[in-house]
């Protein structure tokens, strides 16, 4: 099971990124599943930002999670 308070208090590392998607699945998440289908794979989480300066994770959730899936 995945602990949220874990994942909020560490830092997007090689196997781990996160991406805002509120309002859908980002264009970005295209390089990152790339990248990790070329490596050792890897967690892609929706519905978090990456604060650029603090590089803290900001919850932001997602509009409208039954159209994602």
């Amino acid at each position: 099971m995945i602990d949220m308070a874990s994942i909020l208090n560490s830092k997007e590392h090689v196997n781990m990124e996160v991406k805002a998607a509120g309002k859908g699945i980002p264009n970005s998440i295209w390089e990152t599943y790339s990248s990790f289908a070329n490596t050792f794979g890897g967690t892609i989480i929706l519905g978090i930002e990456e604060d650029k300066i603090t590089k803290e994770f900001i919850p932001r959730g997602i509009q409208d999670p039954q159209q994602m899936l």
